[in-house]
């Protein structure tokens, strides 16, 4: 059928709006060639069906897909990190699949052998995001199997360290913690109905040779898998503090276990009473509970990324007859000839030998403008080129590029930091009263009654320790953490909580973190060019691929005419010759203007050596970011690697007191942050690139900004999706409000404590008292967290409503 343009609103693919004019094929609507094109191979494998699970569920394709982007998959060698499994007339490969998000995917992807009769079938491992195809190796590559899967919306991630065996650990440690808490939950509340007849005073009644001691026997045993396996980690915990010298939350946690097992066993053994082994499982149950809360939304992030993950597994190596290999990245050597195509990462130092070279540093230096390489100068690793493909001659192996120095210098990479919690503060004060308490009561009853003095001893132990202040905080830290989520904001832990509510200053990188990082404004400023004029312009910035001529020409819309006469000269310009008129667009130099200040990113123009004026591009303040900054209530400062341009832009728009520091590398951004701590400050850095990674690493909490969850970020305490940048002073108010709320249900957990205390010293604590007291606290603990986390999302999280960008 033949393709045609019409006006609509979304996309049958994807659901974005179509913006213009939309492309129309079999008599449905898209937004883009790309999404169309994925149609038309399903439509031609009769697997429309997949947009009858959900509307609009595909996943938006580029309308133009680099064919040589998978060939390093043809390299046997690094083709077989990706097969799990292989035998003469059958072989699998996994990918990891980012874009997978619903059942359609699932579907989709697990029909792919109606795509292409070379492949067997293949499954898809939701939570992990990735698929394995079983497939014919002598009828179908895996480069092939790559290429389809892009094609249809769902290109492998692929890059040195994808970071999913670190993820499939996390998930391994994840199903473990789950069986803990199975097997504590299960084991508790059978306890709990065995020990009915202790809590209602019928232990001395035997029916059908069914008696309290049997009871009391069975739960000792129910209660050895708690105790040794779910309860294990309480007791490694402490074992290393006390090694670290040093008591952390679960040393006395550990000791109240040990001594309710070790009397309850006596009192079972002797026949004196049947224990407390139902609180023991209780506690254990909630505790690892509380702690699940905090841990499960962590799976799927990388806080920790590895440099390895920004660059690609191999690269394209120019041989001297002039024939292409792909090479691995680590196996490059000095005086190789690679080739860079467009918008690829550079992964070594090198020479510009060939080609125009348009090199994108944002990542890597903050700085805002594309750099033009001419040849015979150093590339740099790191850079990613814009404008074609380039050959470079290697000056450095992979390993000792001045990019790779810079990730592994000890300052840039994320540590965890030596700051203990006030609840690991708090429980040693606690465990020094207790044991105290403890210790008097004993000597109190010795010498009225020895019975008494070893009751009241271990009974202060096992009713006073500090679960309840454990599970306050485990469960307060895990509800705030998944409310945090669900707006966005990812934190690598818990005391990540606790040191946002304790920050008093606030850092932000410019590019890419306050500003959107690819858009821009354009603005004519200057004498009015005539109609015939400009549409000689928009024909030449249209066949420039430098970013500015880029955002001009998108500004201009489509050009009319072809040109003939064009030429581009790197790092300066565009001139072109029409209608004997002479046509210059570019920097104020290259058109004559020697006495211009430059006061923003400028595109001169001139006709015939006359100066009209200049085209002014700028960056696009993310939308809300003003009513952000004007919110904070903490002094901000703002670091950029990019020139001091828009200052005065900036100052407009934020409209308060705000530190600016342009040109900024990234040793100044860490020095910055240093001096700042010297004075005493708490600090947040917020920033997205690696030129940030020092910052983020020494602030007190570091934040990196990412439009997607799979982008590559530098190691960070947080993860915070771009646009709910935001909220950022909402998130900090919540940290303030759980920090509250700990220290309130600490009040009601201490009461209990008080309570429990005066039955212990005085010998009265029997087992119906601890089964009504200790599960009592627990519950009241838990609801009152539940109670006000769900007030900390109602108070402390607003709508903003969605407002057009803020140019600066």
């Amino acid at each position: 059928m033949q393709q045609r343009t019409i006006n609509t609103t979304q996309c049958f693919h994807c659901g974005d709006q179509c913006i213009g004019a939309s492309v129309v094929f079999d008599e449905k609507a898209f937004c883009c060639k790309g999404c169309s094109s994925v149609y038309q191979i399903l439509n031609k494998s009769n697997l429309c069906d997949y947009y009858n699970i959900h509307d609009a569920s595909g996943v938006k394709l580029p309308e133009v897909l680099d064919q040589q982007k998978f060939a390093f998959l043809d390299n046997a060698a690094i083709a077989a990190n990706y097969i799990v499994f292989s035998k003469p007339n059958q072989s699998a490969v996994k990918f990891y699949l980012p874009q997978i998000h619903c059942s359609s995917c699932i579907w989709l992807l697990e029909n792919l052998q109606k795509v292409h009769t070379g492949i067997y079938f293949s499954s898809v491992h939701f939570p992990t995001k990735e698929a394995t195809v079983h497939f014919n190796p002598a009828s179908i590559s895996i480069r092939a199997i790559a290429e389809l899967l892009a094609s249809i919306g769902y290109e492998p991630y692929i890059t040195m360290d994808d970071g999913q065996a670190t993820k499939r650990h996390q998930k391994m440690v994840s199903r473990t913690a789950l069986v803990k808490i199975g097997i504590a939950g299960f084991c508790f509340a059978n306890i709990m109905m065995l020990s009915f007849p202790e809590y209602l005073g019928l232990e001395t009644i035997t029916v059908d040779g069914l008696n309290a001691t049997l009871f009391r026997y069975i739960n000792l045993l129910l209660a050895l898998p708690v105790l040794l396996y779910s309860g294990s980690e309480f007791f490694i915990n402490s074992w290393f503090s006390v090694k670290q010298r040093r008591l952390n939350i679960d040393a006395p946690i550990a000791l109240a276990l040990a001594v309710t097992f070790s009397r309850s066993v006596y009192e079972i053994t002797t026949g004196t009473g049947g224990g407390y082994l139902d609180s023991m499982s209780g506690i254990i149950f909630f505790m690892l509970l509380g702690r699940s809360f905090q841990t499960k939304t962590f799976a799927d992030l990388s806080f920790n990324r590895d440099f390895k993950s920004y660059f690609p597994v191999a690269v394209c190596l120019v041989n001297q007859n002039g024939t292409t290999t792909y090479k691995p990245v680590q196996d490059v050597q000095v005086d190789d000839t690679i080739r860079i195509r467009s918008n690829e990462v550079i992964p070594v130092d090198g020479m510009h030998i060939l080609g125009k070279a348009e090199i994108d540093y944002s990542f890597v230096t903050g700085e805002n403008e594309p750099t033009s390489v001419p040849i015979g100068d150093l590339v740099y690793a790191g850079g990613k080129q814009l404008n074609g493909p380039i050959d470079l001659l290697v000056v450095k192996p992979f390993s000792q590029s001045n990019f790779t120095r810079l990730w592994n210098n000890d300052a840039f990479k994320k540590t965890d930091k030596n700051i203990y919690s006030y609840t690991t503060v708090i429980s040693n004060y606690f465990s020094l009263v207790v044991l105290t308490v403890a210790f008097s009561s004993f000597v109190y009853w010795y010498d009225t009654n020895t019975a008494f003095a070893w009751q009241a001893m271990t009974a202060v132990l096992i009713v006073a320790c500090p679960c309840a202040l454990l599970i306050t905080a485990t469960f307060t830290e895990g509800f705030v953490l998944n409310i945090f989520s669900k707006h966005g904001l990812f934190l690598k832990n818990a005391q990540v909580l606790q040191t946002i509510a304790a920050i008093d200053q606030v850092v932000f990188d410019k590019t890419g973190t306050l500003t959107y990082p690819h858009a821009s404004s354009v603005t004519y400023s200057g004498e009015p060019i005539a109609p015939k004029d400009l549409q000689v312009i928009t024909a030449m910035v249209a066949q420039s691929l430098h970013p500015l001529s880029k955002a001009i020409s998108k500004e201009l819309g489509e050009a009319n005419i072809i040109l003939e006469h064009v030429k581009e000269i790197a790092g300066a310009g565009i001139e072109a010759w029409e209608n004997e008129a002479h046509y210059k667009i570019g920097s104020a130099k290259f058109v004559g203007n020697e006495l211009a200040e430059a006061a923003g990113s400028e595109v001169w123009v001139s006709i015939d050596q006359i100066i009209y004026g200049k085209f002014i591009v700028q960056n696009i303040l993310r939308a809300h970011v003003n009513r952000l900054i004007h919110e904070l209530p903490y002094p901000v400062s703002v670091l950029s690697g990019d020139n001091n341009r828009s200052e005065q832009y900036l100052k407009a728009q934020l409209h308060r007191p705000i530190g600016y520091h342009f040109n900024q590398s990234p040793e100044a951004k860490l020095q910055f942050i240093n001096a700042l701590q010297a004075n005493g400050q708490s600090v947040m850095m917020v920033g997205d690139g690696l030129n940030d990674a020092g910052a983020l690493s020494k602030s007190d909490v570091g934040i990196a900004v990412v439009d997607n969850t799979i982008q590559f970020s530098p190691a960070s305490d947080a993860i915070m999706l771009s646009e709910q940048l935001p909220l950022l002073d909402q998130y900090i108010k919540a940290a303030q409000w759980s920090k509250r709320l700990i220290k309130t249900t600490f009040v009601i957990s201490t009461l209990y404590n008080v309570i429990g205390l005066y039955f212990s010293v005085t010998a009265q604590m029997s087992p119906l008292v601890a089964a009504i007291l200790m599960p009592s606290s627990t519950f009241t603990i838990v609801f009152s967290t539940m109670i006000g986390s769900a007030l900390i999302q109602k108070f402390c999280f607003k709508p903003i409503i969605d407002l057009k960008p803020t140019r600066l």
